[in-house]
């Protein structure tokens, strides 16, 4: 889930999730940020309703639930980034409320000077009115004065929650990404899995394939080649696992060596040719002029009803056939028989 909003949008959020954040028992850094503006926006619609259960009739949250919610419905930020946007939101609440509190003290100087101009114009001698006007403009000019002051720095906390914005949006991307590769990680996996389980094509010759595929004989592999050499291998890998994705699959690295193609909506037909070229694109790879890489697949659909659990268990299963039989091939194991590839 991406952050899209203006920036108009993103400080209207702000301005909504501030009040609801301060009512909770949490303290208010960027993870009580991410999950009430989540809520307030509207995009989260799994964490808005667990958050309405947890605080309904009155409840609030705790740091614990906090935390439990951002991990289960958004993504964990990296420790010393969730330090830096919690220093940067401390900045921009900070700047707010002292915006806020001199707003204040200038409305009450202003209206005490209103007070005491009305009050000398009425005791005004004749000839005196027009010094006692001249008081009053010129403090009317001193009070725009102000209040442009205020609307500046107001403008700028504006930038600086666009700025944090971003910060946060790009921390939860590297959150969902696998940092040799670029592929999609287990979280990220895990996150677009739960969508598909969604499908309303699950059971159907158009429901969401899974494609499973393990480097053979990676341990040998490790043994052989330095750190960066396998590295390279793996980004290879990746590579090649990528230009076989359309925009709407998911590529992913789940383990050191197994990789992952989730694809919404194809026929097992499709899902088994892309693991062949898949298979071909990787028996092209020869890092550090080793040996050539070779790669074991396994291929299966998303049947009605089906968890997530079992979907993957049946991929697995298929890639574990592939691997018994002598590996560098693809299995296809089918949820209904009628759609067997």
């Amino acid at each position: 889930m991406r952050y899209t909003e203006s920036i108009s949008a993103s400080a209207q959020a702000l301005r909504t999730a501030l009040p609801l954040m301060s009512r909770q028992r949490a303290a208010l850094h960027p993870v009580t940020y991410a999950v009430w503006y989540e809520h307030v926006t509207a995009m989260n619609g799994a964490l808005s309703r667990e958050l309405m259960s947890l605080t309904q009739d009155g409840g609030t949250l705790d740091e614990p639930q906090t935390w439990a919610l951002y991990r289960k419905h958004i993504a964990e930020l990296d420790e010393d980034m969730a330090v830096t946007l919690a220093q940067d939101v401390g900045d921009v609440l900070r700047g707010v409320s002292d915006c806020t509190d001199q707003a204040g003290g200038q409305i009450q100087h202003y209206a005490r000077a209103l007070q005491g101009w009305e009050r000398a114009l009425r005791a005004a001698a004749p000839g005196q009115h027009v010094q006692v006007l001249a008081e009053a403009l010129q403090g009317t000019r001193d009070m725009g004065h102000a209040v442009s002051g205020l609307l500046a720095r107001l403008e700028a906390s504006r930038q600086e929650v666009a700025a944090l914005r971003q910060e946060v949006h790009r921390a939860r991307s590297e959150a969902l990404l696998d940092p040799l590769t670029g592929l999609s990680n287990r979280r990220g996996f895990d996150r677009a899995l739960a969508d598909c389980l969604r499908s309303p094509d699950a059971g159907t010759p158009v429901a969401p394939c899974l494609l499973l595929g393990d480097i053979d004989d990676f341990e040998a592999l490790r043994r052989q080649l330095s750190e960066s050499r396998l590295n390279d291998a793996l980004q290879q890998v990746a590579n090649t696992v990528r230009s076989i994705a359309q925009s709407h699959h998911v590529a992913a690295r789940l383990e050191d060596e197994e990789f992952a193609l989730l694809i919404p909506g194809a026929g097992l037909h499709e899902a088994h040719a892309l693991a062949e070229q898949l298979r071909h694109g990787v028996a092209q790879l020869q890092p550090g002029g080793e040996r050539r890489l070779s790669l074991s697949l396994g291929v299966t659909q998303l049947g009605q009803g089906e968890n997530g659990r079992d979907f993957l268990a049946r991929a697995d299963q298929a890639l574990q056939a592939s691997r018994a039989q002598g590996r560098n091939r693809v299995t296809v194991l089918a949820a209904d028989e009628r759609f067997a590839a």
